[in-house]
């Protein structure tokens, strides 16, 4: 069935404080029923039973250690679409949700922000949005269930994007991008200052980075590597942003700025660095 609902809308939250099957679209069901071989209803009771902990037993169970061993997990399990379908579904979202429509009021495709790179796109929820929106997405993520099931329903509902599978955890971009989206990925990386340096080489001057680096895990997030939760718990990741000549816009998005401007946030840097005191502006310090 093609989609009568573009364009593509967060879900309403008002009322709810954790997920709840309101939530979820027809179209989101007939996704999950078109590609698992399930009933709408089955689809619906598995995600309503889904918790976090089945992801983290698997991971405890796959043990991976390497960087290989950590992409095949990644590429072998169908448990992220679940995960990601429930949690794309609940009210804890909101802000990233508020971001994507924050980002697609202010820097609209036709103000010169139509080609958007997203890199690590799990199920395709937020390229969805974009793409219903009128930009040209990419969606970049490595192989296995979750990346199938993201190009699926961009096929099943009739919507175009261009799909690049990946083979390392590191972004490769093809050329320079207007936007680029990350959300949840860092935190999973083994040098996540590498692969944010690759994306914003890969974004035009005043480019927009929409991202969230989830640098935290109380026990039930594993794959959030312990190397990243160390060096950039808290605000130290905003601050690394910063030093690479990025300046936060608002909520979630961040502006590439010309060489000459990012050169005051790559000297507030610094000081940080050097001090431990982090410039928030003139006349404020920030320990």
């Amino acid at each position: 069935m093609a989609s009568d609902d573009v364009p593509i809308d967060p879900p309403d939250f008002a009322s709810s404080p954790s997920f709840e099957a309101k939530f979820v679209t027809e179209d989101d069901l007939e996704d999950l029923a078109t590609f698992a071989g399930m009933t709408r209803e089955a689809c619906l009771e598995r995600l309503r039973s889904h918790a976090t902990a089945e992801l983290t037993k698997a991971w405890h169970q796959a043990n991976p250690k390497t960087t290989q061993e950590i992409l095949l997990f990644y590429r072998s399990t169908d448990l992220y679409v679940w995960e990601l379908m429930q949690w794309h579904a609940s009210p804890a979202r909101r802000p990233y949700w508020e971001a994507l429509e924050t980002f697609a009021t202010r820097f609209a495709p036709n103000a010169g922000y139509r080609s958007v790179y997203d890199f690590g796109c799990g199920i395709g929820t937020d390229a969805l949005f974009l793409a219903a929106r009128g930009y040209e997405v990419t969606l970049v993520d490595v192989g296995g269930p979750a990346f199938r099931f993201a190009r699926h329903r961009f096929e099943r509902r009739g919507i175009k994007a261009r799909f690049l599978e990946s083979d390392s955890p590191f972004p490769s971009p093809d050329r320079k991008y207007d936007a680029i989206v990350c959300f949840d990925v860092f935190e999973h990386l083994e040098d996540p200052l590498r692969a944010v340096r690759l994306l914003v080489r890969a974004l035009r001057p005043r480019g927009i980075l929409v991202q969230v680096g989830n640098f935290e895990d109380a026990g039930l997030h594993p794959c959030h590597l312990s190397n990243g939760v160390r060096r950039f718990g808290g605000l130290r990741w905003h601050i690394h942003l910063a030093g690479l000549g990025l300046r936060h816009e608002t909520s979630l998005l961040y502006r590439k700025l010309p060489v000459w401007r990012g050169a005051a946030q790559r000297l507030r840097f610094w000081l940080w660095w050097a001090t431990g005191v982090w410039l928030v502006r003139v006349g404020r310090l920030r320990g």
